[in-house]
């Protein structure tokens, strides 16, 4: 579910610091685009695009559906999620020794020719000694590619680096020979597992290994090769590629921003997402607590605490969020106190594995933790915030624009149709205010528009409030624009009339007279601030009095088509 950052108490002001901070990179050539993705309390709050996702051989944008190679996120969502169900299903333990699992995988050979066992634990919180990498290109020639049990078999038997549980060495064969390990027991490979009790559980419908179909038509390419094909679909890690065909313990799944929200949102609830449960709140537990044995190294069974590898944690969130990066550029964090999961998806190594990402994670957490617990002075209904949704999708306000700002009656315009000009860029909302007006106006101002056509206060009346309070309400817009943005013409409109006999709008009754009112003070306010005041009043009432015309209405509020016409007319010389 969606909902605006304002309804679940955080400020989305402050997260535009967040997009601040991704455009910089972008702008930077630190990445080539980047996918967004907040959740909190189980809701979608934030996902916004930003860039391309594709700038060779030729320019693609990016979209919040773009499908990412995850990297070393694999080791996360699907190999550690994995071995935890096996657990959880009194099929594996963590001090279990690998040698049960496989026969001739070696441990640590001490002085005194001890052998000491390397155990489940050890492989999930990289500490078993095991070296980070392999060398790809000696095992391809030795065994041939792709060959699984070849990589095994380097792996059982290569030089360990320590003894296990003394020192932290982060290491993708860790997982690789997890995999090896969870696909003993269920007698599945990697992704059948993953896929019948992780994905598939919680609808994860673009998350594989191996895309396919609509997954791989929305996928992320990542670098290019030598022979000018750039990787897509195929994933970028080499030991998982060359060696393990494409599924790997260490690298491989493929997902997008929605489906590790909805991940997220299950390890946020105890493992259990819209009814269905991938781990027990014990499981999910165990997964995100740092192991005594190796307290000091911040890793636990699955995720990153505070290892030198936790930077993407950021400076604010709480002392138990836990998390993952990836070699591409893709990032998850989960903060269980706050209930707030970040997921930040960019594909830095298009085209030429130059780009970086690490920093950035570390901004984009701060600016998505400043956020929480910080709601606005004045929260608005539903349809305010799916508007302002919607004003974010739309490319930014410029110098260039015309802006309609009000609301309804604005909203209900279509004032580039009326007025044949573009770009006119239609900013009313059904049932706004003028503070609801004044909040949102960051959207719009720091593009500098133009010209600014304002008309509001129908709202403010029906919310019984004085003259003096609805003109104080517009003078402070009015105040705000021409301080943040001295370069536009802003031109003030007067109210409409209202005509009560309707019986429409029981809020408005008696409220006729009012209106005139505030129309005189907007005038002299327009005077005073040196803008041009468009009185539309004189053009919409029944002769004599101060009734909005039957024939221009039909509820006594909102305009017909040949009110809008009579609208647009007196707008013409100023437009």
């Amino acid at each position: 579910q969606r909902i605006a950052p304002e309804l679940a108490g955080m400020d989305s002001r402050r997260l535009l610091y967040a997009d601040e901070a991704i455009q910089k990179a972008i702008d930077n050539k630190e990445i080539p685009g980047a996918v967004l993705a907040i959740v909190h309390h189980g809701k979608m709050v934030y996902l916004k695009a930003f860039g391309n996702k594709q700038i060779y051989p030729q320019t693609v944008p990016m979209d919040v559906n773009t499908v990412f190679d995850l990297a070393s996120v694999s080791k996360s969502v699907s190999t550690a999620i994995s071995a935890m169900i096996l657990l959880e299903r009194g099929k594996l333990r963590l001090l279990d020794k690998v040698n049960v699992y496989i026969p001739d995988f070696n441990g640590w050979e001490d002085d005194a020719e001890k052998t000491i066992d390397i155990r489940i634990i050890d492989l999930m919180t990289h500490t078993s000694g095991l070296p980070p990498y392999a060398p790809v290109e000696t095992l391809k020639e030795k065994y041939g590619a792709p060959n699984p049990n070849g990589l095994i078999e380097y792996i059982s038997t290569c030089p360990r680096d320590f003894k296990p549980q003394t020192d932290f060495q982060y290491s993708c064969l860790n997982y690789i020979t997890l995999q090896r390990i969870i696909e003993t027991i269920s007698k599945q490979n990697l992704r059948e597992f993953a896929k019948a009790n992780i994905f598939n559980i919680l609808g994860m419908a673009h998350t594989d290994y191996h895309p396919t179909g609509e997954t791989l038509q929305r996928s992320a390419p990542t670098e290019k090769q030598q022979n000018g094909s750039v990787l897509t679909g195929i994933v970028h890690d080499p030991l998982a590629r060359i060696m393990n065909g494409g599924i790997s313990g260490n690298a491989g799944v493929f997902s997008d921003a929605e489906d590790l929200a909805v991940l997220a949102a299950a390890l946020l609830n105890n493992g259990e997402y819209n009814g269905k449960r991938i781990l027990s709140p014990m499981g999910v537990r165990t997964m995100r607590t740092v192991p005594r044995a190796v307290l000091r190294f911040g890793r636990t069974p699955g995720w990153d605490i505070f290892s030198p590898y936790a930077s993407n944690n950021g400076d604010f969130f709480g002392p138990n969020t836990y998390g993952h990066t990836g070699y591409t550029g893709t990032s998850l964090i989960i903060d269980p106190d706050n209930n707030t999961a970040v997921i930040l998806l960019t594909n830095r190594v298009h085209p030429d594995d130059g780009g970086e990402a690490v920093r950035l994670r570390s901004l984009v957490a701060n600016a998505v933790a400043a956020s929480i617990g910080c709601p606005p002075l004045r929260t608005y209904f539903p349809y305010y915030y799916d508007r302002v949704e919607e004003f974010r999708k739309e490319p930014p306000i410029s110098n260039k624009d015309i802006v309609f700002l009000g609301n309804s009656l604005i909203e209900n315009g279509k004032w580039s149709e009326r007025l044949h000009k573009t770009p006119i860029r239609n900013r009313g909302i059904n049932g706004d205010e003028a503070m609801g007006i004044y909040d949102r106006l960051y959207q719009i101002l720091p593009g500098n528009p133009k010209k600014i056509f304002l008309q509001t206060g129908a709202n403010d009346v029906s919310h019984d409030l004085s003259t003096d309070t609805i003109v104080g309400r517009i003078t402070m817009i009015i105040d705000k624009i021409q301080a943040e943005s001295p370069g536009t013409k802003l031109y003030l409109q007067s109210m409409l009339p209202i005509n009560e006999s309707f019986g429409r709008y029981k809020k408005l009754i008696g409220k006729t007279d009012m209106i005139p009112a505030i129309n005189s003070r907007l005038q002299s306010i327009a005077e005073t601030k040196g803008i041009p005041f468009i009185n539309l009043y004189p053009l919409f009432i029944e002769p004599g009095t101060n009734i909005l015309r039957k024939d221009l209405t039909n509820d006594g509020l909102h305009l017909k088509e040949n009110g809008y016409e009579i609208w647009a007319k007196a707008l013409k010389p100023y437009i």
